[in-house]
Formats: structure tokens, sequence, C-alpha cells
């Protein structure tokens, strides 16, 4: 019966994140910030048909407290490196044509690398403590175009980051309160667009 409980949960979670995905336009540059086995980049292909989609993912154990313990009970830290070669392996004809890219590392070290206001739509399920999803949320805002989107997964207070993700969103929003509007919330997913800066 709990197996049955929690496969309904994750049908509904991925019904809502697809309800996400298909409010968007097809054919934009995307980043995916925390990737685990590519399952959401798969969707993500289908339904955007990005012109190019970078995966975000250090595939490594960090010491955040509770996320090590998350992250070993569902891998464990020896298993990383085949969950980042399998996922390499998922997209090899798409990395081939130079549709998705690929970058093994912290989202601090990788958006840095790119250029500002180029990117459409950015999708954040990595770090979820306060720290984490709020350093995430600053990296990627300034690499992103006036009227791209910016979504978050798990925003809610379950789970072993309690609520990390909600509070680093709200501050985020806060913060940020003249550059961006909620665009959309889907069960546990929400989305902001980046405005157009006031003249």
């Amino acid at each position: 019966m709990k197996t049955k409980g929690r496969k309904a949960v994750k049908s509904r979670k991925e019904e809502r994140r697809r309800a996400l995905l298909e409010r968007l336009p097809k054919g934009r540059r995307v980043v995916e910030i925390g990737v685990w086995r590519g399952d959401f980049s798969a969707t993500i292909l289908e339904v955007l048909e990005p012109k190019h989609l970078l995966l975000v993912d250090p595939w490594h154990v960090t010491e955040a407290p509770g996320q090590q313990e998350a992250l070993a009970a569902r891998a464990g830290s020896g298993k990383m490196d085949r969950i980042a070669a399998a996922v390499a392996a998922r997209f090899a004809a798409e990395i081939a044509r130079g549709q998705v890219g690929i970058a093994r590392a912290f989202s601090g070290e990788a958006i840095p690398g790119l250029k500002d206001g180029s990117v459409d739509f950015a999708y954040i399920d990595g770090d979820h403590s306060y720290e984490g999803a709020r350093a995430d949320l600053e990296a990627i805002l300034p690499k992103m175009a006036v009227k791209g989107v910016i979504a978050c997964d798990d925003y809610h207070r379950r789970g072993w980051w309690k609520n990390g993700v909600i509070r680093a969103v709200n501050a985020f929003l806060g913060a940020h309160s003249d550059e961006l509007r909620v665009l959309a919330i889907e069960g546990a997913q929400i989305a902001v667009q980046k405005l157009k800066p006031m003249q």
C-alpha cells in the first residue's frame, strides 16, 4: 500500500512538472541544476525540444546537514561515478549533436562561465538547504534572458530540508522584487519570470 501511495505522489509530481513545462516556449536555451539520474532531463528534452540543455550536477555527496544521509540512502557515495556515467550514456546522441552538455560541477563552479542573458529556462532541483538553493538562484539570475523563467522543485516543507527551499525562494524574491514576478505555482513547483528592467 505504501508503494502505491509513493507512486501516486510521484505521478502527480511528474504531471505538475510536465504541466509547467508545457506553458513554456520550445526551442530555447535551458539549464537544469540537479540532474540525479536524468529522468526530468528527458522530460525537458521531450516537451521543450531545447536548442541547448546544460545539465549541471556534481554527482557528489555533500556535507550539508541531512543531505549526506539523504543522498547516501539513495545511492551511496561510491555509486555517484556510475550514475554520472549512466546519464552521459543516456543522452549520448544528444551530446554528440550538441543539443545537451554536461557540467559535473556545483552550480557555483558551472554557472559563472555562462554568458549573461543567455538562458531562457532554468530548472533548479539541486542542494535543498537554504544556503544551497539560494546560491543556485543567485548564480543563475544574471544568466537569465529577459522573460526567462526560473523554476524550483520542492517548494514545500517536507523532506530533510524542511523549509530550506521555501525560505530561499521567498528571500530571493524579496531581494529581487523589482526584477522578478511569480509566473506559476504547480503543486510544489514554483516558476518566476525575469522582468525587463524599469525605465
